[in-house]
């Protein structure tokens, strides 16, 4: 095989500038069946409160230096009341926040979750026995040590409610490995799926509610991207969401700081789209 063919690309989706010192994202190389293989690197947050506490702060920001250019105060006056966020700005702009994630597949999706439940278990002195039970069977083999605690363990009755010493707790390096399931379905329909679901729910307000779509997958690129947005056209013009971004994240602070990501507008008003 020539020596090109086996250099690793990076999506199109990915940061500009060096991932040293920098915190909350994973490396991801996705091997495709004639060899080749694409680095992704995805915003990496365990904690889905958090994660769109992020986003929310990288919307803020993308909003105040895209569109209001001028520094802005903001009142987050609630939380999950029915939306994620309700917002409101120094300048006087009242407006909801919704955040929904995308994956390849569903398969990625529950994939990506026991990932990110194992690295939230890590950080925790102690925990249920049937939690660590849990991680055996989602990842398969463990260390002679961890197997022979989880031995001991049944034979001296630990109940499954139990709280015993976390083995896994402030484990960093861990790299998973797994196979992929098959993904038949375009970008275009992953996302419409999304908006839609979004357009099904019967909470008043979507008139000022603006709607992000997190991007979690691993193989779409820009090309995608732009397919995506041609051939929603109808559906993004009956939507009531009058902001309409994919949003991919790559790394940040817990605070929002520090951080590289990219919001591409699907939907904007027109008082938007003219800036």
């Amino acid at each position: 095989m020539d020596s090109n063919n086996r250099k690793v690309k990076k999506n199109d989706f990915r940061p500009i500038e060096s991932l040293e010192g920098k915190r909350n994202y994973k490396i991801y190389y996705r091997i495709e069946r004639d060899g080749s293989t694409t680095e992704r690197v995805f915003l990496n947050v365990p904690s889905i409160s958090l994660r769109e506490e992020i986003i929310c702060k990288h919307y803020l920001s993308f909003l105040g230096k895209n569109f209001i250019q001028e520094t802005i105060g903001v009142n987050f006056k609630s939380r999950d009341n029915p939306w994620d966020f309700e917002l409101e700005l120094s300048n006087g702009s009242k407006f909801n926040l919704e955040i929904t994630s995308i994956a390849d597949s569903e398969w990625w999706r529950e994939k990506t979750k026991r990932e990110e439940t194992f690295e939230k278990m890590t950080r925790q002195k102690k925990i249920k026995f049937k939690f660590l039970k849990k991680m055996i069977s989602w990842f398969g083999e463990i260390d002679d040590k961890q197997q022979l605690s989880v031995k001991n363990l049944e034979e001296e009755k630990v109940g499954l409610t139990d709280l015993i010493p976390n083995p896994f707790l402030d484990e960093k390096a861990r790299i998973y490995i797994s196979d992929s399931k098959t993904e038949e379905t375009s970008f275009k329909d992953i996302v419409c799926r999304a908006i839609n679901n979004k357009n099904k729910k019967l909470h008043e307000g979507k008139e000022k509610t603006v709607l992000v779509i997190d991007n979690r997958t691993s193989k779409f690129n820009m090309s995608d991207y732009q397919d995506m947005v041609e051939g929603l056209k109808i559906q993004l013009g009956v939507s009531l969401f009058p902001e309409i971004y994919l949003y991919t994240g790559y790394y940040s602070d817990d605070d929002g700081q520090n951080a590289e990501y990219s919001f591409a507008p699907m939907k904007l008003p027109k008082e938007m789209s003219d800036k």
